[in-house]
């Protein structure tokens, strides 16, 4: 099934048990470096450590919602899936659904094979690649999924072009990164700590939050309406309270209810997704 999708002429195909192969990373190089750094490290039970800088329940109940986009037996790309976290209940929600991660970091698809286990090259498959080269054929999927990925990619243009791509008519793409908040500056500032909106992180990586500059180009590429989503109101983990992150906490899942109210409170959300859909060009 995958190998219908990838550019096999251009990729290696089954590399211990991972698609594809980088050697250049290019304006990215940094980010391999500091991501590398940190799947060398081992822990015993890695949702845990998910839960230190994502809210599980709200992002749970966010794949839900996408999933109800997609068709029956329907393709998901997603974009920098990192350790592959939110498809370990895929079998439970949608078992017809395959879902392809593309991810720049490879070590992190090692630690993706282990979360995602049974599911891996069933429901599941990994690639190593590059979101500003995508190595996949024109309208693949049903669905671009990106979860706080495309932040650290500097050519975003590149990126949103090449989602555009591969994505089929009717397809939705759904880009989840940290929220640029006035009230979160002024935080920031009181605890005397440094709010940057689009610039590298104590050399360590790039980071780009979301702004209007953002939809704006995502609108003059998919010439639709972008939908705007807050996410992560209570979680902040920027604070030292990463509270409500973990899987089954209550306070998790009240946030991802609050999420349904985002745009209300919007000043206090981490995160905000930008949506788009594909449209038939007439």
């Amino acid at each position: 099934m995958i190998e219908d999708i990838l550019k096999v002429d251009s990729i290696t195909i089954k590399k211990d048990g991972i698609y594809g192969q980088i050697s250049d990373y290019g304006e990215q190089e940094l980010e391999v470096r500091t991501r590398e750094k940190v799947a060398s490290d081992h822990f015993d039970y890695y949702l845990d450590e998910i839960s230190k800088n994502h809210s599980i329940p709200v992002m749970d109940k966010e794949i839900i919602r996408f999933l109800e986009t997609i068709p029956n037996n329907g393709t998901i790309l997603d974009i920098g899936g990192c350790w592959g976290w939110h498809w370990r209940k895929i079998n439970e929600f949608r078992p017809d659904i395959k879902v392809i991660i593309v991810e720049l970091v490879k070590s992190n698809l090692f630690i993706a094979k282990s979360i995602l286990g049974e599911s891996i090259d069933k429901n599941v498959f990994l690639v190593h690649g590059n979101a500003i080269n995508l190595p996949f054929y024109e309208n693949s999927f049903d669905g671009v999924w990106s979860v706080q990925a495309t932040q650290h990619i500097p050519s975003l243009e590149l990126v949103y072009r090449e989602v555009f791509r591969v994505l089929k008519v009717g397809g939705l793409f759904a880009d989840y990164n940290l929220n640029n908040s006035n009230l979160t500056k002024l935080i920031y500032r009181f605890l005397g700590k440094k709010y940057l909106v689009e610039g590298i992180v104590n050399n360590k990586f790039f980071l780009r939050r979301t702004t209007d500059k953002n939809r704006s180009l995502l609108k003059m590429i998919f010439k639709t309406k972008i939908r705007s989503r807050y996410t992560e109101i209570l979680f902040s983990p920027e604070y030292k309270l990463p509270i409500g992150g973990k899987e089954k906490s209550l306070l998790g899942m009240v946030d991802s209810y609050l999420a349904n109210f985002g745009y209300l409170l919007k000043p206090f959300a981490r995160q905000r997704s930008l949506h788009a859909l594909k449209l038939k060009v007439i």
